[in-house]
């Protein structure tokens, strides 16, 4: 006969959905210039962070670009100089009537005419600076950066394809969906409505090889709209993957539970039996002799029944060989784990 002690659980089972693992961003690396891939500055698979060089494309007609670029702003300034001079001597004369009005007009024209082009040979400058800074192509965002579709050597440039792809692994993002029922009752938490606030709401993931992540998620977003083909709506929540171990495109178990629901007996199912007077289960009594018990059950939590009235946590009943004993009987109690003589022998 197989006896085991009643524990406390949660009265209510945890929701159970269906997840996928989604990075937070993911980025493509592009080629913002065309040129010849000089060098590659990471290694495939590893961490990288925002800012760090990637890949630098050959600088060389870039740098030229910006010297030449240089050199117009610095013939447009000259120019500049000698229209503004050109403007005063004219200006001078003018006030002692010695040029026309027309003079002054062309030397102000020239000037202005000079000081456009110093702001062209200035834009034409910073953009020949910026697509300088193209060719050092660095990490927009913190994450791990894949494999590189590029070798050195290789044309790359706009158009080209990308040239490797960083996703964002710590947190990453669950997507679920929630019956209409469980939105009620998130939403009733979230606006206060309820008796807890949407933190006591434990998130935990099951993993593909059944066991249990060792973090604890945070309800991110919910839809604005529930599904009218299949009654859910979609939920994102947050998780932190310090291991990476979950990774984007992955299937999980999502399990949600309302923590602020009060702790009850929890007693097996098979261990539950039922006539006319009720459902009943049999306690083992000190000097190892069992006693009929008449107990209420609740809500079904797995494989087992919530208690609400007639055993205490800690009191032991029989769980295997129902059948073999009656009120009052004395039993040879096993522990269901090792097989070994258990409670009060």
């Amino acid at each position: 006969m197989i006896v085991r002690q009643v524990e406390l659980a949660p009265a209510t089972a945890p929701l159970r959905f269906n997840g996928q693992v989604e990075a937070i961003e993911a980025v493509d690396i592009q080629a913002r210039i065309t040129g010849f891939l000089k060098e590659k500055a990471f290694e495939q698979g590893a961490a990288v962070k925002a800012g760090d060089l990637l890949f630098e494309i050959e600088p060389d007609q870039m740098q030229a670009a910006v010297m030449s670029a240089e050199a117009q702003v610095a013939r447009a300034e000259a120019a500049q100089n000698a229209a503004r001079q050109s403007l005063s001597r004219t200006r001078t004369l003018a006030n002692r009537n010695t040029a026309s009005q027309a003079s002054l007009d062309d030397a102000q024209a020239a000037f202005d005419i000079a000081t456009a082009d110093v702001r062209n040979a200035e834009a034409a400058l910073n953009n020949a600076r910026l697509n300088l800074s193209y060719t050092q192509v660095r990490s927009p965002i913190n994450g791990t950066i894949g494999r590189s579709l590029f070798t050195v050597g290789n044309l790359v440039g706009p158009g080209m394809g990308p040239l490797a792809r960083i996703v964002q692994l710590d947190p990453v993002r669950v997507v679920f969906s929630i019956t209409d029922r469980a939105l009620i009752a998130i939403r009733q938490k979230e606006a206060g409505g309820g008796t807890v606030n949407p933190e006591s709401f434990k998130l935990t993931l099951m993993l593909a090889n059944g066991t249990q992540y060792g973090e604890r998620g945070n309800i991110q977003f919910i839809d604005n709209e529930v599904s009218a083909q299949t009654g859910t709506v979609a939920v994102r929540a947050l998780f932190a993957n310090p291991n990476h171990i979950l990774v984007p495109g992955q299937v999980v178990a999502v399990n949600l539970l309302d923590e602020t629901v009060g702790e009850l007996p929890i007693v097996p199912m098979s261990s539950v039996l039922q006539d006319r007077q009720g459902k009943y289960v049999y306690v083992l009594n000190e000097g190892n002799t069992v006693s009929r018990r008449a107990i209420v059950t609740g809500t079904r939590i797995d494989n087992g029944w919530s208690v609400t009235d007639g055993l205490k946590a800690g009191e032991t009943i029989v769980v295997e060989g129902l059948q073999r004993i009656a009120d009052g009987q004395a039993v040879s109690p096993r522990d269901p784990i090792s097989g070994t003589a258990g409670v009060g022998q």
